[in-house]
């Protein structure tokens, strides 16, 4: 092979990635194709998605209600606190915390206001109202609060 030929080839190799790398996104996003070989072309498109905001409080017989912090209640600073208490993932994320508060707090009639990430955006998951020091009853799972995997639908 010359160096001429060399070098076209060469050429030809690096426009054929390219023209892959600008038109397989095209494929599935602008034509709306569909193959197991050319992926979407999504960027952090999940991160998140389960993800629980909650605010606790703890309620007394008149029904009123004091809102706690779940640091200092389980005497953790929040730097150092483990990350199943600072990133609550999942309904059993959410109660994972609210059993050790129980636990931390005694008998207590301990509610929380949570929300969950969803594709869609925020989705009410608690309102407060039950006591998470108690049984709770079933409760169907939210549509799209885990993330989808990287297989194709």
């Amino acid at each position: 092979m010359t160096t001429t030929t060399a070098t076209r080839t060469r050429a030809l190799v690096f426009v054929a990635v390219a023209a892959g790398l600008v038109l397989m996104p095209a494929y599935r996003q602008v034509f709306g194709g569909r193959s197991r070989f050319v992926r979407d072309w999504e960027l952090f498109n999940e991160v998140g998605v389960g993800l629980v905001v909650a605010a606790f409080s703890v309620r007394d017989a008149d029904g009123r209600e004091t809102p706690i912090d779940r640091y200092a209640a389980l005497g953790r600073e929040r730097p150092t606190a483990p990350r199943w208490l600072r990133t609550m993932t999942g309904e059993a994320g959410l109660l994972r915390v609210a059993g050790e508060l129980c636990g931390k707090l005694g008998a207590v009639d301990l509610r929380a206001r949570a929300s969950i990430a969803t594709m869609r955006g925020w989705v009410p998951l608690h309102a407060g109202e039950h006591d998470l020091c108690r049984p709770l009853p079933p409760r169907p799972q939210i549509p799209g609060t885990r993330p989808r995997g990287h297989e194709d639908p």
